[in-house]
């Protein structure tokens, strides 16, 4: 038990010092007031570059939408083909089926 003694000493010694470096404040009408003062200060200043980078991406997210919108999509829209049939209207012309086309030979 002796040296179960020694650290709790030793532990006694550590908490006294401590307590006298570190003073208790004095709490009063100003203290959670004050304090979070402190905190928000704090938080605001390490962050302040995060807020700006930020804006930046918005900001140049918003132009290249804009620019998007406004020269890319009308110049894609008008390169596209216009198709004046659908997919089952090709099929029936590349396949056709009537009694016609058999008679006559054109199926084989």
């Amino acid at each position: 038990m002796n040296r179960e003694e020694e650290t709790n000493a030793k532990l006694d010694a550590m908490f006294q010092e401590y307590r006298a470096a570190l003073p208790d404040v004095e709490p009063g009408a100003r203290f959670m007031p004050g304090l979070w003062q402190r905190i928000e200060a704090r938080r605001t200043s390490s962050l302040w570059i995060f807020r700006r980078l930020a804006q930046v991406c918005v900001g140049a997210t918003l132009a290249l939408t804009i620019v998007m919108g406004a020269f890319l999509i009308p110049r894609l829209e008008k390169a596209a083909p216009i198709y004046s049939s659908s997919y089952v209207d090709e099929l029936a012309a590349d396949h056709p089926n009537t009694y016609v086309d058999i008679l006559t030979g054109d199926i084989k």
